[in-house]
């Protein structure tokens, strides 16, 4: 969608506030996941002090924004900008790096050709595990024989 478009719609909250696209910056998280929570909580005042609200990515709202089918859900954040351009995962957060003085350095690095590969592969196994980081784990148990065969296999598929 173009400028003037994102001019004219705009999209409602959880709390019924109305938000004007152009104004702000939202990020969109998975709100089941225990890591990304204890992010949002550690963060949210640091990044809504530069204009970036945080929101569920299971909102209903979010959900349409985005595209999403119901139950689906990204493999990695979302990050909708004041000019209406979605973002996501390392790119995104180097994007919000960047509007904070003092973060502003390692969001450049983030997307520096090399160390992007590096930020990119992080994120995606951090990402990948976030429900079994933190001492927390929501995921069923693996059995023994199954670990066993993804320790083999993970070996056998290492370069």
């Amino acid at each position: 969608m173009n400028r003037h478009v994102w001019q004219i719609i705009s999209a409602m909250t959880e709390n019924n506030v109305q938000i004007a696209p152009g104004k702000g910056a939202w990020a969109f998280y998975d709100h089941r996941c225990p890591v990304c929570r204890a992010t949002v909580g550690r963060w949210r005042r640091v990044f809504e002090a530069r204009g970036i609200e945080f929101a569920a990515l299971q909102s209903p709202w979010v959900r349409e924004r985005l595209g999403l089918a119901s139950g689906e859900l990204p493999d990695e954040m979302k990050l909708l900008t004041p000019d209406g351009r979605i973002l996501g995962g390392p790119i995104a957060i180097a994007w919000m790096c960047r509007k904070v003085l003092w973060l502003w350095l390692l969001g450049v690095l983030m997307v520096i050709p090399g160390l992007d590969v590096v930020t990119r592969w992080t994120y995606q196994w951090v990402a990948r595990n976030r429900y079994c980081l933190g001492d927390v784990c929501t995921l069923p148990p693996i059995s023994e024989d199954r670990r066993r065969h993804l320790a083999a296999t993970t070996f056998l598929e290492t370069p």
